[in-house]
């Protein structure tokens, strides 16, 4: 049954079709001169000659029949479909689509982890877009011309290596210097962050809170260093691997959907796609917050919460899991043939249409729209940049998604971050709420667009109409977003460092020049000799302190001691602790100001009941207290419509992108959109909105003399930056789609011009 099938296809390429000659003597019999006999005789070449659509034409313009088997063949060629390309193509772009999105949701761990300022770390997050800026022109021009499957299956072959190259850190330089300290050498007396006397504070910092700060900078600053740049360079080039698998699958993976399936239909295939691409970012998300809950060694337990800004969770397995993934999705897309058969039967009608309507030259037209022109490939990429430069529509959209992607890159870059700093929500968690919140949203956005365009088939004026209306209803949502804040939580000790310029120090602070309640602790811290490392501890469940020290506290109990009892803690408010977390013990300057005066309050946001003072020395486990905001439940709800109008728009974006060209510049047209998106949105995005938030930083790390990572954010100016300059980049948006608006009869959605009802072209 296969070979008599495959015997009809190729008959069918063999059938010639015969266009009979008009009778031409009429117009020859009445006098004409010769030139006008000559011009008539040449226009029925063209329109009434005999013409025969041979096997050599159709395989100069389509390519031999081979191109339509498999790689193994067999019995799989009946899977060589449109919809197994569809499965197969949306499962990678599922497991591609974690790559990305799984090194944003653990971009802040590896801040931590490495000592990263995030202009740095969201420098490396570039690399994915280099490749797209550099490389986009010719690699979609080249492999659109080649066997797409087989290219779509050795970028993502590279991105399984990137995940290899992503993950090598780990292994090459272990757990780290804090996770150790943390772990281990914090057992030690002079590593604690206590509060401790005078004389004992200016050993400490003479000898062991200099080595704590200093050891890893004199004995090794060159590792320290090294450590930093290998870090770069290894997620660099991961990003570069990553962004060939990307650029290709946006690139040839599209166009290789588009010419499989008719052009009706191309919407909600595109849903679909993009539907499973979507559950890329979710499940990513997802497979960040189990990693992220894990300590960066699994083999070990510290005594801190996920929550506390020290926190370093496992980041590196995610990448491996991923790797694995997109190794398989690899072999699986090698198999497919360089065309479908259903997509080389679908241009043949085509061809045959063309041979009735203009004959020789009909075909020829058709055939150079179907393919690139037999010459050097160097002059037939210079005619199509030249065709899309001139193409005011092409332009334009090139124009509003890089807008777009510029304020997309940067707000879901930097989200994760701010999760954690304004609703004190820990990585794990963040990124469970995210997860959430773009699963459903981002689903129906795609599959109500893709199906409404392939069911209703509105006009180009009301599908760029209703784009323009998501734009403007984005930029509203993310000013809504601005005014979304909980209340400010009181750290107490904290102006007290602020006041050394927000750089901490590993030398004793001075606290005598505080006022009101930071002065009452700073009288108290006098005998501490605290120094400014932030490690916030929550005392008794209700005031969040900038350490343990500053809450002067003299004495702890360890996990290490004895992992499996567990050992009963004072109980204050409803408030319990573990043997599973560190508990800091003998809090002598919160019980003293307690005691002695009323300026200090439970924090507003704390749900912890008011009691008239302690009884004793309270105590304190590492960690900011735990709090209810309201206000987070309707930042969620405007997330959620936010991630839907972004999604809602990415079907009539796609198509429009496919029919403003020439079918012969598709590919090189997704090429240089890719990477027009890059030099515009793509590198500068993530650098610029990480500057921009590193200016609203109140507190660094002091690395090896040099700013870490930032500890503490002025949080109002943080939600200002984060969500303003979206809000205005929509709005620009929102203008080019009006210019759109009247270009939209140059705009065929669904075909040809031919092919579309006078309704629809209006």
């Amino acid at each position: 049954m296969s070979s008599e099938r495959d015997a009809s296809e190729t008959t069918e390429e063999y059938v010639a079709i015969k266009l009979m000659k008009k009778d031409q003597s009429c117009h020859m019999r009445s006098g004409k001169s010769k030139e006008e006999e000559e011009e008539v005789v040449e226009e029925g070449e063209s329109e009434g000659r005999d013409y025969t659509l041979t096997e050599e034409t159709v395989q100069e313009i389509l390519g031999p029949v081979d191109d339509t088997e498999c790689a193994v063949g067999g019995a799989l060629q009946r899977l060589a479909t449109p919809l197994s390309y569809i499965v197969l193509s949306s499962a990678a772009a599922l497991v591609q689509g974690m790559f990305y999105t799984f090194a944003n949701a653990t971009l802040s761990t590896i801040e931590r982890r490495f000592r990263l300022p995030s202009k740095v770390s969201a420098f490396v997050t570039t690399g994915n877009d280099l490749v797209q800026l550099f490389l986009g022109i010719p690699l979609a021009y080249a492999a659109g011309r080649g066997h797409r499957p087989r290219w779509l299956a050795l970028s993502m072959l590279g991105a399984a290596a990137a995940c290899l190259l992503a993950t090598s850190p780990h292994f090459i330089f272990g757990a780290g210097d804090l996770a150790s300290s943390v772990t281990q050498n914090d057992l030690t007396a002079a590593n604690k962050g206590l509060c401790r006397g005078q004389q004992e504070g200016k050993e400490a910092a003479g000898a062991g809170g200099g080595a704590e700060s200093n050891s890893s900078c004199t004995e090794g600053g060159g590792d320290i260093s090294t450590e930093q740049y290998a870090v770069v360079t290894l997620h660099l080039l991961a990003q570069v691997l990553a962004g060939v698998a990307s650029l290709m699958y946006y690139t040839i993976g599209h166009t290789y959907l588009d010419d499989a399936v008719t052009k009706d239909k191309v919407p909600i295939f595109l849903a679909i796609s993009g539907g499973f691409r979507i559950l890329g970012p979710v499940c990513a998300y997802s497979l960040a917050s189990w990693c992220l809950s894990m300590w960066v060694d699994p083999s070990l337990e510290p005594p801190l919460p996920p929550r506390h800004p020290q926190w370093i969770g496992a980041w590196w397995i995610g990448y491996l899991v991923i790797g694995s993934c997109l190794a398989l999705e690899a072999w699986l897309l090698g198999l497919l043939p360089k065309t479908l058969p259903e997509a080389r039967r679908r241009a043949l009608r085509e061809l045959w249409k063309a041979a009735e309507k203009g004959g020789r030259e009909g075909v020829r037209a058709l055939a150079v729209t179907l393919r690139p022109a037999h010459r050097s490939p160097l002059r037939g990429l210079i005619g199509g940049m030249r065709r899309l430069i001139k193409n005011k529509v092409y332009m334009l959209i090139v124009l509003n998604q890089s807008i777009f992607w510029f304020s997309f890159i940067g707000y879901i870059t930097f989200k994760p971050k701010f999760l954690e700093h304004q609703f004190k929500m820990s990585a794990a968690r963040a990124n469970q709420y995210i997860a959430g919140a773009a699963l459903a949203a981002s689903l129906a956005g795609w599959l109500i667009t893709g199906s409404t365009l392939t069911l209703f088939k509105p006009r180009s004026r009301s599908v760029l109409t209703f784009m323009s209306c998501l734009s403007l209803l984005n930029c509203f949502l993310h000013l809504s977003m601005v005014n979304v804040s909980c209340d400010r939580e009181v750290i107490h000790g904290m102006d007290t460092v602020l006041q050394g310029g927000g750089v901490p120090s590993p030398g004793p602070l001075d606290a005598s020049g505080a006022s009101g309640v930071e002065g009452e602790l700073g009288e108290c811290l006098t005998e501490c000799s605290c120094t400014s490392k932030f490690s916030p501890v929550c005392v008794d469940g209700r005031d969040t302190f900038y350490s343990a020290c500053f809450a002067g506290c003299t004495s702890f109990t360890s996990p290490f001691a004895s992992l499996t009892t567990t050992n009963s803690s004072a109980t204050t408010a409803n408030f319990t602790t573990t043997t599973t977390k560190k508990v800091y013990e003998k809090c002598t300057c919160v019980a003293t100001i307690m005691n002695t005066s009323s300026h200090i309050q439970p924090s507003a946001t704390s749900s912890a009941p008011l009691s008239g003072g302690w009884s004793g020395a309270p105590s304190a486990v590492d960690g900011y207290c735990s709090h209810e905001c309201p206000a987070f439940y309707m930042y969620l709800a405007l997330s959620v419509l936010t991630k839907m109008t972004l999604a809602a728009s990415r079907v009539p974006v796609n198509i429009i992108l496919f029919r403003c060209v020439e079918p012969r510049d598709k590919n090189l047209g997704l090429g240089v959109f890719n990477s027009a998106l890059a030099l515009a949105a793509f590198i500068p995005a993530p650098v610029v909105f990480g500057w921009a938030i590193d200016t609203a930083c109140c507190l660094w790390e002091e690395s090896c003399g040099g700013r870490g990572s930032c500890w503490l954010y002025d949080i109002d100016a943080f939600r200002k930056i984060l969500h303003g300059i979206p809000a205005g980049l929509m709005a620009l948006c929102f203008l080019t789609e009006l210019v759109l608006i009247f270009l939209h009869k140059s705009i065929h959605l669904y075909g040809s011009a031919g092919t579309m009802s006078k309704d629809q072209e209006k």
